[in-house]
C-alpha cells in the first residue's frame, strides 16, 4: 500500500466472522522486517515500510505482512485482512 492510497479507492478490514470494518489510510512507518509477523529468515537489518490505518471509532490497525493485506488492531492478537474496493 506504500503511500497515499488514490482518491475514490475504498479500503475495509474483514475479520473474525466477516466483519467488515471501512478504514482510512493514516501514514507509513519504516520498520525492520524482523518486526513483521509474517517474514521469516529475513535479515534483520533490512527496513520495509508498513502502512496505519484507522477505523471509524479510531481504532489503529498496523500492517502485519510484506504484501499490506494483513492487519492488526492495537491491543489485539486478531489479524485481519485488507478488502480494496
Amino acid at each position: 500500500m506504500g503511500g497515499t492510497p488514490l482518491k475514490g479507492v475504498k479500503l475495509y478490514l474483514e475479520g473474525p466472522g466477516r466483519e467488515c470494518r471501512p478504514v482510512s489510510f493514516v501514514s507509513t512507518e519504516e520498520v525492520r522486517a524482523a518486526t513483521l509477523s509474517r517474514i521469516s529468515g529475513r535479515s534483520g537489518e533490512e527496513s520495509v515500510e508498513i502502512t496505519l490505518l484507522a477505523d471509524a471509532d479510531g481504532h489503529l490497525a498496523r500492517q502485519i505482512d510484506r504484501e499490506g493485506f494483513r492487519y492488526k488492531f492495537d491491543g489485539s492478537e486478531i489479524s485481519w485482512s485488507l478488502i480494496v474496493a
